[in-house]
């Protein structure tokens, strides 16, 4: 199977997409959510599976229809500004630290995006406490009525700002690679999302596969077995081709979209980034932030607006 063919395949008409687990803590029915960006949160097992690749060039796709905000929630070694080809002054490091505001941490990238970066080497903040973890979700809660989606590329494996937020997005999005260990971690995550939200309805995304055949082989193994263990029903959102464009892109600091667009490895992600734009409009947001701090303990709606006071 060519990737012409996986890509007609993957644009099939469904018969009904599969709905998304609305985040814990919040009514069914929220009428101040309607004006809050939608979020998707970007998550792996392990690291090198090229997640911020993957969530770079999303980004770059996704505010042609609106204004972005790329999260990078890494606070260990956050790389989402090397595709910017930026170096901000204040990173979400400072933000949970309480020396700045995330209004004052976010720098502007290019026409509707903008960057709220990580931390590179900050001590103390690689996996947050439950303050920190209540500083964040405020600094998000004050910018998500700004934006129309928010980006947020967690931290790999299981720290505990990747599992809080991505128990808070509206949708939850896992890449692996064809790699047994890959795969192996991937499913151990999603056990994990599993468990600190029920309900939830991940995508996959199958990186750096050798041929289409190899990648559906990959993740219909892995919806076999959460199937059959964890009772969940994984989603495949698309397949993405081993290219040597991801290396030159990140060389020069470009997400693929942008630097090398008619490449094999660009013409997929534009094809994912359309169907994950499609997901994000069909969907009811309550903002992340919002989210997030009601299951830090805020409850009730007059506690959650003072949360982003």
């Amino acid at each position: 199977m060519n990737w012409a063919t996986a890509r007609r395949l993957l644009h099939l008409p469904a018969k009904q997409s599969a709905p998304i687990a609305r985040p814990l803590g919040l009514p069914p029915s929220d009428p101040l959510a309607a004006v809050r960006a939608r979020s998707m949160c970007v998550v792996s097992g392990k690291g090198g599976t090229g997640k911020s690749t993957l969530t770079a060039s999303l980004a770059a796709s996704l505010e042609r229809h609106g204004r972005v905000l790329l999260v990078d929630a890494d606070l260990g070694v956050g790389n989402a500004h090397l595709f910017c080809d930026l170096q901000p002054e204040q990173t979400l490091a400072n933000v949970v630290r309480g020396e700045c505001s995330a209004r004052e941490a976010v720098v502007p990238v290019r026409g509707q995006l903008d960057l709220l970066a990580g931390g590179s080497g900050c001590l103390g903040v690689a996996s947050l406490d439950r303050k920190q973890l209540q500083l964040l979700g405020k600094g998000l809660y004050s910018l998500e009525e700004r934006y129309r989606s928010i980006l947020i590329d967690g931290a790999a494996g299981l720290s505990s700002q990747t599992l809080q937020l991505a128990a808070a997005a509206d949708i939850v999005l896992v890449v692996t690679t064809p790699d047994v260990t890959a795969m192996t971690d991937a499913y151990a995550l999603i056990k994990v999302l599993c468990a600190e939200r029920p309900g939830l309805v991940p995508y996959l995304v199958v990186n750096r596969v050798l041929d289409a055949s190899e990648g559906h082989a990959a993740a219909e193994r892995m919806r076999a077995v959460a199937r059959r263990f964890l009772d969940v029903e994984i989603r495949l959102l698309g397949l993405l081709p081993e290219d040597r464009s991801a290396y030159r892109c990140t060389q020069r600091r470009q997400p693929v979209v942008l630097g090398e667009p008619d490449e094999p490895l660009g013409l997929a992600l534009a094809d994912l980034a359309q169907r994950l734009q499609r997901e994000l409009d069909h969907l009811h947001p309550h903002g992340v932030g919002r989210v997030l701090c009601h299951r830090l303990g805020r409850d009730g709606l007059a506690e959650s607006e003072s949360c982003g006071a």
